[in-house]
């Protein structure tokens, strides 16, 4: 009995306490004037204190040497932190301001390089003493071993240390992007939307090479359908398709595993997709963030795209200690900041993630009553609450919502939770009244191919490839035409019926 009040008790302090501004300290680039513009752009809208914002000279974007990080980073903030009176986390503790949090404006170095040891580098390109600058800062302070990585205290942890209490790891976030416009929004979206908190859809794109990486993203599935939140799920081997059709409104992408950027996501897509305001979006690959700024890694192609928090690794760091990105997801649906959810979410420390966003983003907060209910999205959770989540009594609700303008999206909404829960016939029933229902062609296009899919999962496939066909003939020279063609390769069309033989004179 203890142990479980003590369980609740750290539940209840992780949910009541929440990430100050004068927690968190802002580095910046001070020969930079975008990193300059950015670090006031910052402190000014989420009122960081004068004396949290830490200057650094001499260093560039990229790479930075392991000598020249211990002399103009390590050392720089060692001193700036003692000169104004902060405590690091992971350093000797005393008087001052104790810092929980840190965020890295842009213009700053991206890796701090391998140092041979013994005159030898690392065989097979492997990292040993290479890292992140963002996870090598999480322990500013301390003295530990550079080989490979160490171990985050507080991962797979139900809540951080309380609000009064010492934490012996930093958070270390990250605002930049491929061009001025990424880092604005990094900034802007967040303050904006979590007054009343991301309302839209959840895709979830499973089916990678280990089963440790799919058990990641089967857990984030797995919230969304327990609290039949709007979820599109791709169960296939392959990613989501070029150039394929994906709703407006996806507020959180979580997929893997493949590498540069690819499908609706990548540079080159003709369909202009674009994440909702503050999305968090991320894909799991060992190097999906070797750049920030090219438009081809994962971290830069979905900041390209409107996300707000992503994350990545600049080096192979094998998937045991990558980010966790269910655990990252739980934490965030729970209610907490990027920060905290990230760090319960690390498995280690000095080491090759970083976390881009910033760290006092809230994207869920609890018990929030500021949302309209002009927002079809809220409609369709007070829906979910008013039949407690029981599916089959949610019919009722949607007669009346299937009579107002957003009767397709509903439809969609409710078929895809049908097909998780196995009810085919009704998800195809469904998806068909939301192909009929949308009006733009990436959405009726879209129904049409999960009604298909549908059909053939159904074992229906006739109905499938006549489902096919039809999509063939309208949407085959569309700008999805390369979705168009991967489904057709994977449901086989009807076959015309033979004519009817005649008879033998």
């Amino acid at each position: 009995m203890q142990k479980l009040f003590s369980l609740l008790l750290m539940l209840l302090c992780s949910c009541l306490y929440a990430l100050e501004p004068d927690e968190v300290v802002v580095v910046y680039n001070a020969d930079s004037e975008l990193s300059t513009e950015a670090m006031r752009r910052y402190c000014a809208g989420r009122r960081i204190p004068f004396s949290h914002r830490l200057p650094l000279y001499g260093v560039t974007r990229g790479d930075i040497s392991r000598a020249d990080y211990d002399l103009k980073i390590k050392s720089a903030l060692l001193i700036a932190g003692r000169d104004k009176s902060l405590i690091w986390p992971a350093g000797q503790q005393g008087r001052g301001k104790k810092i929980k949090a840190m965020v890295l404006m842009p213009d700053l170095p991206l890796r701090i390089k391998e140092t041979p040891v013994n005159g030898k580098m690392p065989q097979n390109g492997i990292p040993s003493n290479a890292a992140a600058l963002d996870s090598e800062l999480m322990l500013l302070g301390a003295e530990y071993p550079l080989a490979s990585h160490g171990s985050n205290p507080y991962y797979n942890k139900p809540a951080l240390p309380a609000a009064d209490e010492r934490r012996v790891v930093m958070a270390v976030c990250r605002i930049d992007g491929p061009d001025k416009e990424c880092i604005k929004r990094m900034i802007d979206d967040p303050l904006k939307v979590e007054r009343t908190g991301l309302q839209g859809w959840t895709v979830v794109d499973t089916g990678g090479k280990y089963k440790q990486g799919d058990l990641m993203m089967e857990k984030i599935a797995g919230i969304c359908t327990q609290n039949l939140k709007p979820l599109f799920y791709e169960k296939s081997k392959s990613t989501i398709a070029n150039d394929y059709p994906l709703m407006p409104n996806v507020v959180c992408y979580f997929g893997w595993y493949i590498n540069p950027a690819n499908g609706p996501f990548r540079k080159e897509s003709a369909t202009e997709f674009a994440f909702a305001p503050g999305a968090v979006a991320f894909h799991l690959h060992s190097y999906s963030a070797t750049s920030i700024y090219d438009g081809k890694t994962w971290v830069s192609a979905l900041l390209l795209r409107g996300a707000a928090v992503t994350a990545g690794n600049v080096a192979e760091p094998f998937l045991g200690p990558s980010l966790n990105c269910g655990l990252f997801y739980e934490h965030l649906a729970n209610g907490l900041q990027v920060a905290d959810a990230a760090l319960l979410a690390s498995p280690s420390v000095s080491w090759q993630c970083i976390i881009m966003g910033d760290p006092l983003y809230r994207p869920f907060p609890q018990n929030d009553t500021r949302s309209t209910e002009a927002n079809p999205f809220v409609r369709w959770q007070k829906m979910v609450r008013y039949f407690k989540g029981d599916l089959a009594a949610m019919k009722k609700g949607m007669d009346a919502e299937l009579k107002r303008k957003d009767a397709a999206l509903f439809a969609e909404i409710y078929a895809g939770h049908c097909r998780e829960q196995g009810k085919l016939k009704e998800a195809e029933k469904y998806y068909q009244l939301a192909a009929e229902k949308y009006g733009p062609v990436r959405d009726k296009l879209r129904a049409y191919l999960c009604l298909a899919y549908t059909q053939q999962e159904d074992l229906r496939p006739e109905d499938a490839g006549k489902t096919m066909q039809l999509v063939l003939e309208r949407y085959a020279e569309s700008i999805y035409a390369a979705a168009v063609k991967k489904a057709a390769a994977d449901i086989p069309l009807k076959k015309p019926e033979p004519p009817p033989a005649q008879p033998k004179k």
